[in-house]
């Protein structure tokens, strides 16, 4: 497990909330933490600019309900960065595992 460099983060899938979760899980240091906060920025812009593109061309309720799924997906990354940031790695877990639940696949 690379907790000492940042983790390139490819999309959003499970695998990686899933992967990002367990780093989360097992890092000890101040320098850790920011590195997953540097991961779940990238994962933050990633879903960002899936919402923004399907709010363009979301015509059916299916639709919509998928872009409300990105939106909580969006608040739950923002709220694991946050937990991370106040050295709550833990609970940053929990919040990406809950994300997991909401992506498709999920």
């Amino acid at each position: 497990m690379h907790l000492d460099e940042v983790v390139q983060i490819e999309d959003f899938s499970n695998e990686t909330l899933i992967a990002l979760a367990q780093r989360l899980e097992t890092s000890t240091t101040f320098q850790h933490l920011i590195l997953r906060e540097v991961e779940m920025d990238e994962i933050w812009r990633r879903v960002d600019t899936v919402i923004k593109a399907e709010r363009e061309r979301a015509d059916t309720p299916e639709a919509l309900a998928a872009v409300k799924a990105l939106v909580r997906v969006h608040e739950l990354v923002f709220e694991a960065h946050d937990l991370a940031a106040e050295g709550a790695p833990l609970e940053a877990a929990k919040r990406l595992r809950e994300a997991m639940l909401l992506t498709p696949g999920g």
